[in-house]
């Protein structure tokens, strides 16, 4: 009996210790799969996030630096007329209105606001009669962008709502003019989210220091209660997609309740982590993921949280309760080999888990490396794109085989075998090589693995985005060309008309602009048809282009007239009109010779008006209007002639 006892205390004891062992791998191995959804998600959120970021600044370059929006800050900067201001914000609202409501409303910007070099709001479009509270004190974006004039990007709680904030300085000639923000809601990067992730609903908990806390009165109900914290609220469905459907939801509800009645979340979501939360319920399998959101003074702000099933979990689960049962029954006699089977077990699922979580989750090519920078795996979209066959690649150094470098880049200087070194995600713009030859820009993501605190490999993840380069370029052409022509257009005529009256000053040489416009064209589009007027255009374009010099700028203004910017005139005026007056007589010389317009010829003439500058005699309105007069001169009294002032 004695022996029976000691015998069956040794069993129990060792199966006990068996049983935590079991237990510690069990949860080790499912925070292997919490962590790379965890991952997943961060990563995700800082591509769209980043995303947003660029078409943002090219709206603000291209659309908010004008000329007509610049003149009415200007205006409000000069004055501190209250009436007057009003003027002017109405002024402001009525020329932006239409770029707010189509292209800026069609990213998803759900707050657009001008604000003066003080704070003061100047213009909230998305609530245009609030207006005059200073911002300073409660928003560091404003500070920033105003007092250190620096671009501000980041979440941020606001007066009306709190969002994803762009905030731009706008410095004109030398003046500081104020800022202008544009803001995100979250649904936005949830719909961006909801592309990459397979995650079903999504919710964003904000903290009562940023909404209800900082908004004006009558704002307060745009935001309701959160179920999981009394220091956090969510947006009213009415205003939020995302929390209309959150709480139609019958997975969101099942998994607040259980967070709520199980888990000290109010605790969690104040330490300001990150972090997931695995629940098993009813041999169903889910798991809510947070990912904790600082504003722009790297406080607490919010959570995007995501819930989803994963029944990976209750895989895990039954994994474990069975290796329980099955090592009871068995452990006496084969106790070591069931620990060794063990330990195999769970060294290749966490390796299943971190290579087949990363490749089901990307349609993108993705490629691991070793300490070495040497391919192990590849997965076939990365093969596709790069051309090669599987067995070309393995155990291949990446280095050399795919990614091309700067001249004389060595291993140590390569981003992607550094965010490996320096345990590091590195996310940005690099080119590879395919098996052809052909060289290609790719956006990537590299993320080192580490276990135990020692780099065992990393993973590549990388998409082609040569062809959205291209569209970009095409977009940067469209902006500053005219379509018709392909004369660039009035805002390209009027930055180089900038540039050349600023260079004029260090050169002190004349130069000037010619007005041109096409005599009789309207009775040529209306007997015969826009076609043929079309056909002229065109034809004008490349005349006036060839008897110019290469030094000299031809602009299709609008219409039937052209613009030509005339630089290096000399230093007297005498001179420069002179010089400026034998060059337009070249071109009424030019544009006079008969024209062949499909089936016939047509004889054309045209009235030129120019004038000269230099330093900073007259402004940029000063000398188009100029030209213009005299253009309209020439054509009033007798045409087909030039005349310079």
């Amino acid at each position: 009996m004695r022996k029976f006892l000691a015998t069956a205390f040794c069993i129990t004891l060792a199966y006990i210790l068996f049983f935590s062992y079991v237990h510690s791998k069990m949860e080790e191995e499912r925070n292997v799969l919490l962590h790379n959804e965890n991952r997943i998600l961060e990563t995700s959120y800082k591509a769209v996030t980043q995303m947003f970021s660029i078409s943002i600044e090219n709206y603000f370059r291209y659309a908010i630096m004008q000329p007509s929006v610049l003149k009415i800050l200007h205006e409000v900067n000069d004055t501190n007329n209250s009436q007057e201001q009003a003027i002017l914000r109405g002024s402001l609202y009525r020329l932006l209105y239409p770029f707010y409501n189509d292209e800026l409303k069609k990213l998803g910007i759900r707050q657009f606001h001008f604000h003066t070099p003080k704070g003061d709001s100047f213009l909230r479009f998305h609530s245009p009669t609030e207006n005059g509270d200073n911002l300073m004190d409660i928003r560091p974006s404003i500070q920033k962008a105003n007092i250190e004039k620096k671009f501000v990007t980041g979440f941020e709680g606001g007066r009306v709502y709190p969002g994803f904030r762009y905030v731009f300085p706008i410095v004109n000639e030398g003046e500081h003019l104020g800022s202008v923000e544009v803001s995100l809601a979250y649904e936005n990067i949830e719909f961006e989210l909801a592309k990459l992730l397979s995650w079903s609903d999504h919710v964003l908990l904000l903290k009562k220091s940023i909404t209800t806390d900082l908004v004006f009165s009558a704002h307060k109900h745009h935001f309701m209660p959160s179920i999981l914290s009394d220091a956090f609220v969510i947006e009213n469905q009415k205003i939020s997609n995302v929390t209309a459907h959150s709480i139609e939801s019958e997975l969101t509800k099942k998994i607040n309740t259980i967070l709520k009645e199980r888990y000290d979340i109010e605790t969690k979501l104040l330490e300001g982590k990150n972090f997931s939360i695995p629940l098993v319920e009813n041999d169903e399998g889910y798991i809510a993921n947070f990912h904790a959101i600082y504003d722009l003074s790297n406080t607490l702000a919010a959570y995007a949280v995501t819930y989803s099933r994963l029944n990976d979990l209750v895989a895990i689960q039954h994994k474990y309760i069975t290796s329980l049962l099955f090592g009871f029954i068995t452990f006496v006699l084969i106790g070591i080999v069931l620990y060794l089977l063990v330990e195999q077990s769970r060294k290749t699922l966490r390796e299943k888990i971190q290579f087949e979580t990363i490749v089901e989750k990307t349609i993108n090519g993705v490629i691991l490396l070793n300490t070495k920078g040497e391919i192990t795996f590849i997965n076939a979209s990365a093969t596709t794109i790069l051309g090669y066959k599987l067995e070309d690649v393995l155990g291949k150094d990446a280095h050399t085989l795919i990614h091309v470098h700067p001249h004389n880049t060595t291993k140590e200087d390569c981003p992607i075998l550094n965010s490996m070194r320096y345990q590091r995600t590195y996310i940005g713009e690099e080119i590879f090589r395919k098996k052809d030859g052909e060289h290609f820009i790719v956006h990537l993501n590299a993320t080192p693995f580490v276990q135990d605190h020692h780099n065992i490999g990393s993973v590549v993840i990388f998409r082609d985005i040569t062809q959205d380069k291209e569209a970009q370029k095409m977009i940067e052409h469209l902006a500053y060309y005219d379509s018709l022509t392909e004369l660039p257009n009035r805002k390209l005529l009027l930055d180089r008309l900038t540039y050349t009256l600023a260079n004029t000053k260090r050169t002190q040489e004349f130069c000037g602009i010619l007005f041109i416009d096409l005599d009789n064209f309207k009775i040529l589009n209306d007997t015969k048809g826009h076609e043929y007027g079309d056909i002229l255009l065109k034809q004008v374009a490349k005349r006036l282009t060839r008897t110019l010099r290469l030094c000299d700028t031809v602009s299709r203004f609008g219409g039937d007239e052209f613009v030509v910017l005339v630089t290096k005139l000399g230093e007297e005026e005498k001179e420069a009109k002179e010089r400026m007056a034998q060059i337009g007589y070249k071109l009424l010389l030019s544009i006079a010779e008969p024209f062949r317009l499909i089936n016939f010829d047509y004889a054309c003439t045209a009235s030129i008006g120019g004038t000269v500058f230099k330093d900073d005699d007259k402004t940029i309105n000063d000398i188009l209007r100029d030209a213009d007069m005299a253009m309209y001169e020439v054509k009033k009294e007798r045409k087909n002639e030039i005349k310079i002032v």
